[in-house]
């Protein structure tokens, strides 16, 4: 079985693109990726957790697309199993937003998480 951390990376990476916790990205990455926090629940406690996806283009329809599809994925909730128990994510809210460079845009998406464990 695996752990937390493993599940929620499972989770990110199962949208075609590279998938890295936050600060943790290597130089040589190259856009579009996700990035996430890892968190780690205690059984039954609710943590709030975020991804962020990450493209860089002039035009919203790729970066919106993705999210369009995470958010379908993880609707009014979805779960991974994880050690002794699942992982439940529900979607709270998602942020489109641009940096200074009016080309590197990325979605800020915030998921509540809760474990489940046997």
């Amino acid at each position: 079985m695996i752990n937390t951390a493993q599940a929620l990376y499972q989770f990110w990476s199962s949208f075609g693109l590279p998938a890295y916790t936050v600060g943790t990205v290597p130089d040589e990455a190259q856009v579009p990726y996700i990035t996430y926090s890892l968190v780690e629940t205690e059984p039954l406690e609710p943590r709030s957790c975020y991804g962020q996806v990450w493209y860089r283009s002039t035009s919203n329809a790729a970066l919106l697309s993705k999210v369009d599809e995470i958010k379908a994925v993880v609707g009014a909730g979805c779960s991974i199993s994880c050690d002794g128990g699942y992982v439940v994510l529900r979607g709270l809210t998602v942020d489109l937003m641009t940096d200074m460079n009016p080309e590197n845009r990325y979605a800020y998406i915030n998921l509540q998480i809760n474990c489940f464990h046997n």
